[in-house]
């Protein structure tokens, strides 16, 4: 049977983050941390990711779990510091991947992981998708969340809509930010998995790298107060999600000509 379940962010947790650097380790840390768990619980290693929209922020932190294999994926080509963690680590590969149309089998990773790079593409429900064909044990994602306090933020301006020159999306295309929400995720996965067993664990809270990261100490904990009690806000959890994904089985035929 299927099951969802719904956790808020804790203040301990916001007000710990003191820069951007904080915000972005906390979402990776947090989101491995889960995975960890899940694992744990199975009593089984991490086995390998393949982690979507990677960069060199990503690999630094992989490198610190008992991951069997590290590869990260994006649309350009590897930097230096990339390539030096490459070097340094067997473990951790670096190739260019379109995430509308992975060139991987079917459950050919134990984990896909994403963060912040799905809302970039042109076709953001094809991506989670093909996260899910390729995963074996589990897909995270980490997004822009929808709710109705955000919807108004978008109309007074301040939330953006529209994320203009970004040099790492498929030509340079600017994108809409695709804010996922729980029904959203609920309907793609029964109609993936139908009613197989599939678990969405999802944390959600209102953070931002700006306001979280910001060098005055004062707004950092003003929007780590902020952020954690709009987060009891009934249909206004969060602006931001961790999605942990544990698939169902009852899968369709992979996509493609069918006999």
């Amino acid at each position: 049977m299927n099951q969802t379940r719904i956790r808020r962010r804790s203040f301990r947790d916001l007000a710990a983050i003191d820069s951007t650097a904080d915000f972005h380790t906390y979402a990776l840390e947090h989101a491995l941390g889960l995975y960890a768990a899940h694992c744990r619980e199975r009593g089984r290693g991490l086995g390998s990711v393949l982690a979507i929209g990677a960069n060199r922020r990503e690999a630094h932190r992989f490198v610190h779990h008992p991951f069997d294999e590290i590869l990260l994926t994006g649309l350009l080509e590897s930097d230096d510091a990339l390539r030096e963690v490459e070097r340094t680590d067997p473990r951790v590969n670096y190739r260019v991947e379109n995430a509308e149309c992975l060139s991987f089998p079917s459950r050919s990773y134990d984990l896909v992981f994403c963060k912040e790079s799905l809302h970039h593409l042109a076709r953001p429900v094809l991506g989670l998708y093909e996260m899910l064909r390729v995963c074996r044990e589990a897909a995270i994602l980490i997004e822009p969340y929808e709710t109705w306090a955000g919807r108004i933020l978008q109309t007074l301006g301040i939330a953006t809509v529209y994320e203009k020159n970004q040099i790492g999306n498929v030509a340079a295309r600017d994108n809409y930010v695709y804010r996922w929400h729980r029904r959203d995720l609920e309907a793609l996965l029964a109609s993936l998995y139908l009613e197989s067993g599939y678990t969405l664990d999802l944390t959600l809270g209102w953070m931002s790298s700006r306001a979280n990261g910001h060098r005055n100490p004062w707004i950092r904990r003003a929007a780590a107060l902020c952020g954690w009690l709009l987060g009891w806000t009934p249909g206004s959890r969060g602006n931001y999600m961790t999605a942990l994904i544990t698939p169902g089985t009852n899968l369709p035929p992979d996509p493609g000509a069918q006999p």
